[in-house]
This record gives structure tokens, C-alpha cells and sequence, in this order.
């Protein structure tokens, strides 16, 4: 498990989630989904669709250090997962299409958490 996440608060007090619903021969199947834990320190990304492409998520923490989590495995069961350390929390997430070979997308803007 990657260390990704400095200071939460009591507000804080919800977990969410972020689907990107543009897969699949209907274009209405998820790509995939990124899920933030209720005290805002586990960031969980799971790629949902056999397609080549990865899904992965970009945060940023409340002590102002960035990264990415990735589902490794592709759509394989499992997902990519981090947690910040003691004090620190996630508070954006931004969603991406990897398609390898230095190309990708990102799927919408940043989600405060």
C-alpha cells in the first residue's frame, strides 16, 4: 500500500465516490471508480473495464504534497489503494485514462473531498 496522504479535521466526516460511466459498447458501463475513506486518509482506485486503458486517480493533501494512485492489475480483481500518514488528509482527487505510452486523459475536473 502507497503512503499518499497531513491535517484532517472533524468535518471531514464522509466518504465519496467518483465514476467515470464511459465504457463499454454503450459507452454507459464505468471505466472506473476512485473512493475516499469517511476520514479522508485512504484513497482506494479500481479500473472497471477490460478495455487496455488504466484508470487512476491524482490527489492532493491538506500538507500540499501531490501524487497518483493506479489500479495495477487492470480490471483484474483488486485495486490500487494509499493511505496518508497520521494527520494528513486527501483533499482533491482528479480521475485519469492512462493509455500507456506517455498518452491519457483526464476525466473532469478536481473533486474536493
Amino acid at each position: 500500500m502507497a503512503t499518499i496522504l497531513g491535517s484532517g479535521t472533524a468535518a471531514h466526516a464522509h466518504a465519496d465516490e467518483w465514476d467515470w460511466p464511459a465504457c463499454g459498447a454503450s459507452k454507459l458501463r464505468n471505466c472506473g471508480t476512485a473512493y475516499i475513506s469517511s476520514n479522508h486518509r485512504t484513497l482506494t482506485v479500481c479500473d472497471e473495464e477490460p478495455d487496455g486503458l488504466g484508470f487512476w486517480a491524482e490527489y492532493k493533501r491538506s500538507d500540499g504534497k501531490t501524487g497518483t494512485i493506479k489500479d495495477g492489475n487492470g480490471s483484474a480483481a483488486g485495486c490500487g489503494k494509499g493511505t496518508a500518514p497520521s494527520g494528513v488528509t486527501v483533499t482533491k482527487v482528479r480521475l485519469y485514462q492512462n493509455a500507456g505510452g506517455g498518452t491519457g486523459w483526464y476525466l473532469g475536473d478536481w473533486h474536493t473531498t
